[in-house]
C-alpha cells in the first residue's frame, strides 16, 4: 500500500501539475478524491478523474477515514486553517506556498502536528533546480572566497486584472512577496543564510487601483556583508528576469532563467577556481557548462513529491520558517 492516501483541495491552475506529481509516484501516493468549490473548475477533470471520487464540500476530505493526506491547492489566505482542520483530523499535509501569512500560524501548525503525529509539508520546488545544489556546492568549497554583495531582483509582467478576486486583497494574497518572491527569496536565504532587514518600502506604479501593492524593494543585511530586493510585477510588455547574483573576493556568479535554473554568469580570478568550478559541474550535473546554460527547470513536482518520501527534511513544514519570517519582516518594515 502506498504511504499516503491522497485528498486533494484546489483544481485551480496549479493542480495539473500535483496531478502529474501523484501520477509519476504512484508506490508511494495514491489519489482518491479531490474537491473544488466551483463546480465548473471541478468538471474540468471528471474526464480525467474517473478513478477518484469528487467530494461535495471539503468537510469530507477531513473526515474521510479511507484518506490520511491533504494536499491543500486553495487561495493563500486559506492554507492555515485548512491545514488546521486536515492536521486535527489526524492528516498528513502537503501545502502549496505559502504555508502561512505569519510565524505564530507557523509555529502552532508544527505543534499541532507533533501533537497529532503527522507530517507537514511545504512545496518549496525551486530548492530542487540544479543550478541551485551547484551554488551550494561552489559556496561550500569557498571559489567565490569572502562574499561581499548579493542582489535578488524579479522582474515580472502581469495583466491589469490580475488582482483580482482573492489576489485582490492584501488579507487573502499576503502581498507581492507571498504571492511571488516567495520562491526566490527562499533560495536567497536557502544559500546564503537569513538577513536583517535594514529598509524596505511598497510602491503602486502600474495596479494603481489595487489593495496590493506590485513593487518592494529592501535593503538586506547579512552581518559581513549586505544585499539588496527588487521585486515588481510592474514589467511591460512581458517578464524581463528573475536573478540572484553573488560577489565574493574572487569572482562571482549570476542565476537567472525563468525561475533561477540558469547559470547566466561565472567569473573567476584564478584558473585553479574555474578548474574546480568544472569539476564541481560534473558532480552535481554529470557534465559541464558554460555560461547561459540552462540546466534544469521548474516545475519540479514530480521529483518534489519523490523527495517527501527520500529526503522529508528538507520539505518539512519547518523548513519554510526563515523565509516566511524574512517576508513577514519586509512586510513589516515596508509598512511603516
Amino acid at each position: 500500500m502506498a504511504k499516503y492516501q491522497v485528498a486533494v483541495l484546489g483544481c485551480g491552475s496549479i493542480f495539473s501539475r500535483h496531478l502529474a506529481a501523484l501520477k509519476a509516484n504512484p508506490e508511494h501516493y495514491d489519489f482518491i478524491a479531490y474537491y473544488d468549490p466551483n463546480p465548473i473548475t471541478a468538471a474540468k477533470y471528471a474526464s480525467e478523474l474517473v478513478s477518484q471520487r469528487l467530494y461535495q464540500n471539503e468537510e469530507e476530505a477531513y473526515n474521510d477515514p479511507a484518506v490520511n493526506c491533504v494536499v491543500l491547492l486553495t487561495p493563500s489566505h486559506l492554507h492555515y486553517t485548512q491545514a488546521k482542520k486536515a492536521i486535527a483530523s489526524h492528516k498528513h499535509v502537503i501545502l502549496e506556498k505559502p504555508a502561512t501569512f505569519s510565524i505564530e500560524e507557523l509555529v502552532e501548525l508544527q505543534e499541532l502536528a507533533l501533537q497529532n503525529r503527522v507530517e507537514v509539508f511545504c512545496v518549496l520546488q525551486v530548492r530542487l533546480n540544479h543550478s541551485i545544489g551547484l551554488v551550494e556546492q561552489v559556496l561550500k568549497h569557498g571559489l567565490l572566497g569572502d562574499i561581499r554583495s548579493s542582489s535578488l531582483v524579479q522582474r515580472w509582467q502581469r495583466p491589469l486584472d490580475y488582482f483580482t478576486g482573492w489576489r485582490g486583497t492584501y488579507t487573502e494574497c499576503g502581498g507581492v512577496l507571498f504571492e511571488f518572491g516567495i520562491h526566490y527569496l527562499d533560495i536567497m536565504q536557502y544559500l546564503l543564510g537569513v538577513p536583517k532587514v535594514t529598509a524596505a518600502q511598497f510602491f503602486k506604479t502600474k495596479f494603481k487601483d489595487s489593495e496590493v501593492d506590485d513593487s518592494a524593494y529592501a535593503l538586506l543585511d547579512f552581518g559581513d556583508f549586505g544585499g539588496t530586493l527588487e521585486v515588481t510585477l510592474a514589467a511591460e510588455p512581458s517578464n524581463i528576469e528573475v536573478s540572484l547574483i553573488i560577489i565574493g573576493s574572487n569572482g562571482y556568479i549570476k542565476l537567472g532563467g525563468k525561475s533561477l535554473d540558469q547559470v547566466t554568469a561565472v567569473h573567476f580570478l584564478d584558473e585553479s577556481s574555474k578548474v574546480r568550478y568544472d569539476q564541481i559541474c560534473n558532480e552535481v550535473l554529470g557534465y559541464t557548462i558554460d555560461n547561459q546554460a540552462a540546466i534544469g527547470a521548474c516545475p519540479h513536482h514530480p521529483e518534489l513529491y519523490k523527495q517527501i518520501i527520500l529526503n522529508p527534511a528538507r520539505f518539512r513544514l519547518q523548513s519554510t520558517y526563515n523565509v516566511i519570517k524574512l517576508v513577514s519582516e519586509i512586510n513589516e518594515l515596508g509598512a511603516n
